[in-house]
């Protein structure tokens, strides 16, 4: 993608570029004299910064550089600081179903949070053999993911052995730029795996002591590590409990790293909420927070969004919703009086409970519909 944006491309994957920008910052960087040049792999390169920072003080024009990377710049003291004011940034995340259906931006999500109330909106029905269709690629994305590289792969050992060498590859290079760890990969990876059946939930810092033998202080530090790398990301939680829930941030790595152990339930809500945050993260001006709904009494909404003047919460089930699913969203709507919850389910119906309830198929919220 870099490549097709930007008018030059240089990558410090490449060794000799990246031994040049390392020697003589400043010259390497005067000689990016094209606007809209991109530096892939930027962070392995710290020294540049500086340079990149006085440039872009002297000449403010708007667009001069493409920096990307693996790693969260706001995670390397040297780059937040002498970026901080002088860059806009944005995260791509693993393809959503939207995406490898070729279609549209869905924009459901935020119609629904605009919505003064759901009776508001208007829902065309989705044709049955459209609905069998979509379904394919939604259980297509259960099995394969987003993840550029592996998610077209069809052979699923190829696919697992694909996915299972990327996250190699962050383990041993780039989580060790963040955390200088002495634990091997192999160590890395049994965290990963245990991590990845508490997907969509709370890390329990005691059993994973117990499962990897990691004290809970470096725990926390890998977990920052795992977030800048763009392996994890937390969400906060709201209710009766505090800290935050952690999901993968691609499908596949999460069951694959899990071995397929996780349960149905915990699978939708990831698959779903893998495919939503994009209507809004990838939409100019749709500033959402999310966060998740949980209580002592075992009540849980796995995700919600947050606008300025609204707040929509999403229970993912499969096939019908239960008295507990209801009672979830009662209990939340308690809490969040100008709230509004959606039932996401895997079925063809899709309709209006009332002002604040909703049922709405996957197929219908996840894809847009002409």
């Amino acid at each position: 993608m870099l490549e097709a944006i930007s008018r030059h491309y240089v990558t410090f994957d490449d060794e000799e570029v990246l031994a040049s920008a390392n020697a003589d910052p400043k010259s390497f960087v005067a000689a990016l004299d094209s606007p809209g040049t991109a530096i892939d792999e930027c962070q392995l390169s710290e020294r540049i910064f500086p340079a990149l920072k006085e440039r872009v003080r002297k000449d403010k024009r708007p667009g001069q550089l493409y920096l990307s990377g693996s790693v969260r710049f706001t995670s390397k003291k040297l780059i937040r600081e002498s970026l901080t004011g002088r860059i806009m940034t944005a995260d791509l995340l693993p393809l959503s179903l939207s995406e490898l259906d070729r279609t549209e931006l869905p924009d459901l999500v935020p119609r629904m949070l605009r919505a003064r109330r759901f009776t508001d909106l208007q829902l065309p029905t989705l044709p049955a053999r459209e609905h069998r269709r979509r379904m394919r690629l939604v259980e297509q994305y259960d099995a394969c993911g987003g993840l550029p590289g592996a998610c077209f792969i069809r052979n699923p050992r190829l696919r697992t052995q694909k996915i299972l060498d990327q996250l190699e590859t962050i383990l041993d290079r780039d989580l060790r730029q963040i955390h200088d760890t002495t634990l091997t990969l192999p160590e890395l990876l049994r965290l990963l795996r245990e991590l990845a059946l508490a997907d969509g939930t709370t890390a329990n810092y005691a059993q994973l002591r117990r499962a990897t033998g990691i004290t809970p202080v470096t725990q926390k530090k890998l977990l920052f590590a795992l977030e800048a790398t763009f392996v994890i990301r937390p969400v906060a939680i709201e209710g009766d409990y505090r800290g935050s829930a952690l999901f993968f941030e691609d499908h596949a790595e999460a069951t694959v790293l899990a071995q397929d152990r996780l349960s149905t339930d915990q699978r939708w809500a990831g698959l779903v909420m893998r495919n939503l945050r994009e209507q809004l993260s990838y939409r100019l001006g749709e500033n959402a927070e999310i966060f998740q709904y949980r209580t002592r009494a075992g009540v849980t909404v796995p995700f919600a969004f947050r606008t300025s003047d609204s707040i929509l919460g999403f229970i993912p089930v499969r096939g019908g919703v239960s008295r507990s699913t209801r009672a979830a969203a009662y209990s939340f709507l308690r809490k969040y009086s100008t709230g509004k919850v959606a039932f996401v389910t895997d079925g063809e119906d899709t309709r209006i409970v009332d002002d604040r309830t909703m049922l709405v198929s996957a197929t219908r919220l996840l894809i847009p519909w002409p």
